[in-house]
């Protein structure tokens, strides 16, 4: 479970699952969900001026995440996955930073508690993907050490960024 090097590492998703499939079915839901908010946000941009254009503009990029996330799963490309992990994680805190403004100016505790809850439930998302993806690097390294003959405690050449 935690890990000495580089902190918090998951083993399954959601206690059933395995990380390679909880992080298609992520995938999956990011780019379900994004294509709904974008529709949505192009609803609102046309009715309603500027902010759903904004919004849009968001959920264009979580699609472009959630296709690399696709892909990176798809073909086992670490760095695609890196690239979601970081992505993401910088909407995540946009969307706090976001949710806390609002909060403030609305005093509404609705939008607190969902802002917590969509906010827990994308950081899990980040830890199952991010765990896959060093898994899938741990599991690369053992098969390049087979190979070339360097065994545990070795040096393969490969540095672990996670």
């Amino acid at each position: 479970m935690a890990d000495s090097n580089c902190g918090y590492s998951l083993t399954n998703c959601c206690f059933c699952l395995s990380l390679r499939a909880g992080s298609i079915i992520i995938a999956c839901l990011s780019l379900i969900f994004s294509v709904l908010g974008a529709a949505f946000s192009i609803y609102v941009g046309v009715t309603a001026g500027v902010e759903g254009w904004v919004d849009l503009a968001i959920d264009l990029i979580h699609f472009v995440l959630a296709c690399i996330l696709i892909h990176g799963i798809r073909t086992e490309q670490e760095r695609l996955l890196r690239v979601w992990v970081v992505g993401t994680g910088l909407l995540v805190a946009l969307g706090i930073i976001l949710g806390i403004v609002i909060i403030i100016f609305t005093n509404s505790l609705a939008a607190a508690v969902v802002l917590l809850v969509v906010s827990a439930i994308q950081i899990y998302f980040l830890l199952v993907v991010r765990s896959y993806a060093r898994s899938s690097n741990n599991t690369e390294a053992v098969a390049v050490g087979v190979v070339t003959g360097i065994h545990e405690g070795g040096d393969s050449g490969r540095e672990n960024a996670w």
